[in-house]
């Protein structure tokens, strides 16, 4: 597993992939008090959600934990796919979380097993 940090404020970030991975978890520390519950940074690639990371305090300062999207939880991001899209993690925050620090624990150990040509 590695881990990658991203600063996100208000507004949308792409955090480039360092290789082939899936998203396996995401936690965040909100650094104001600006936060509100339920305020969320949804972890995406594309427009397809991977995981998505609510605020249960408005303290800040507390560090909250990312829930995996049960359908796509394990969608492949890859730095050499021909799809733009699959090479950075979009992080999108919304209501007004103010700044964050995002950690994603990526693991570039992604397999992906294809299915069995049907004759």
């Amino acid at each position: 597993m590695m881990y990658l940090y991203a600063n996100v404020t208000d507004a949308v970030v792409y955090v480039p992939v360092p290789t082939r991975g899936t998203v396996k978890e995401m936690k965040c520390v909100f650094n104001t008090a600006t936060v509100e519950a339920n305020d969320t940074i949804v972890a995406s690639r594309g427009a397809t959600a991977v995981n998505t990371l609510t605020a249960t305090n408005t303290a800040g300062l507390v560090v909250e934990t990312g829930v995996p999207d049960s359908t796509n939880k394990d969608l492949v991001f890859d730095p050499d796919s021909s799809t733009a899209t699959h090479k950075s993690i979009l992080l999108t925050p919304t209501g007004s979380p103010g700044s964050a620090t995002v950690m994603i624990g990526f693991d570039p150990y992604a397999t992906v097993i294809e299915a069995p040509k049907l004759a």
